[in-house]
């Protein structure tokens, strides 16, 4: 009895600042997306589902959506790809293999802001240095990557997968450390080849690393935010706007319940996928 009751005790000071910085704000949030919350409405009243209904018959959101979506889900294939990729070669033995895993984890530290305010520079059509080492090299090219609507989602992708592929070579990398090279030796021994050793060997060791980076790697896509609205502020149109972008213009604009909405709307998303996930990976684990 007294070991539970000094157990509570522990909890209580995590789950105040818990529950005052992040179960009551949501709450409070939750409530007010059922509201006029506006800057030109002195009142603040409830209006039901009104909010939610705005959204989902706004054909305008439709691609706003399929922006996002598209975004995180191409970003968290070639992240975890070029990832793996990079895990694999830079788990061997050589000599440089510290400092190359350095470099292709550096571009992660970079401010998002910093990130895209350099390749906006780079993308430019006229002076931008990607077109130009185009040219340089015999391949003619004044490509708009950030202002030609069919060009700067791929755009976007790429800097977050130039930037966060790295991240992904590191759990990779810890998930690597975990195959004993005894199995290896005894599938050579077998006569395995390259493939039938990655696919028997090495794939079942980092399944978690994969769920783990394909987590974080949607979450992290479907809250992109500050690399697409300092590269092109959700430009040309609506080419490149994703949710976050549109919540932020709804509360720049003083409409605070439509915005509220909107992000409750993300955030059962994004519980929903981290469940779905979690309880995929634990059940083919035989976890209860």
């Amino acid at each position: 009895m007294r070991n539970k009751t000094y157990s509570k005790i522990y909890i209580m000071p995590a789950f105040i600042i818990f529950f005052t910085l992040f179960l009551l704000p949501s709450i409070i949030g939750l409530f007010y997306s059922f509201t006029n919350w506006n800057v030109m409405n002195q009142q603040i009243k409830f209006i039901g589902l009104d909010n939610y209904k705005s959204i989902f018959t706004d054909k305008r959101m439709f691609r706003v959506f399929g922006n996002t979506f598209f975004y995180a889900i191409l970003t968290s294939v070639l992240k975890g790809f070029f990832g793996l990729l990079l895990a694999l070669a830079l788990n061997r033995e050589i000599k440089s293999r510290n400092y190359l895993r350095t470099i292709f984890f550096l571009p992660m530290i970079l401010s998002n802001l910093v990130v895209g305010l350099v390749f906006q520079q780079i993308f430019h059509p006229d002076t931008g240095v990607l077109n130009q080492f185009l040219n340089l090299i015999g391949i003619h090219s004044n490509l708009g990557w950030i202002i030609d609507p069919k060009l700067v989602m791929w755009s976007c992708v790429g800097i977050e997968v130039w930037k966060a592929a790295g991240f992904n070579m590191v759990i990779f990398l810890a998930g690597l450390q975990l195959v004993p090279k005894e199995m290896y030796e005894a599938s050579e021994v077998d006569g395995a080849n390259a493939c039938q050793k990655f696919k028997s060997v090495t794939l079942p060791f980092i399944m978690p690393s994969i769920m783990i980076n394909m987590l974080l790697n949607v979450i992290s896509g479907l809250k992109v935010f500050d690399v697409i609205f300092t590269l092109t502020n959700g430009g040309p149109g609506r080419a490149s706007e994703v949710v976050n972008i549109t919540i932020f213009k709804s509360f720049s604009m003083g409409n605070y319940g439509y915005g509220t909405a909107l992000n409750t709307i993300m955030f059962v998303l994004l519980a929903i996928i981290s469940v779905s996930v979690i309880q995929f990976y634990t059940k083919n684990e035989g976890v209860e």
